[in-house]
């Protein structure tokens, strides 16, 4: 999925990601290529429902591909 194509809900965009934890996140990507768990998108709208770091994360490294599951 696109990026420019995830919504990310007004609820996310108030809330300041822990740095600590997306860094971690960033590590964990820079050691082994990929993110350890996948995107949450609501099916049919494209809402982001859970993964915001590793939303945010992805975004930051450019990451081409991310795994996402649809719910």
């Amino acid at each position: 999925m696109n990026f420019d194509n995830i919504i990310i809900p007004e609820e996310f965009l108030k809330t300041l990601p822990n740095p600590k934890k997306t860094q971690k996140v960033i590590d964990f990507v820079k050691r082994t290529g990929y993110l350890d768990e996948p995107l949450t998108i609501e099916k049919g709208s494209s809402v982001l429902k859970d993964g915001y770091h590793r939303y945010i994360v992805s975004k930051t490294l450019e990451m081409d591909k991310v795994p996402v599951v649809y719910k």
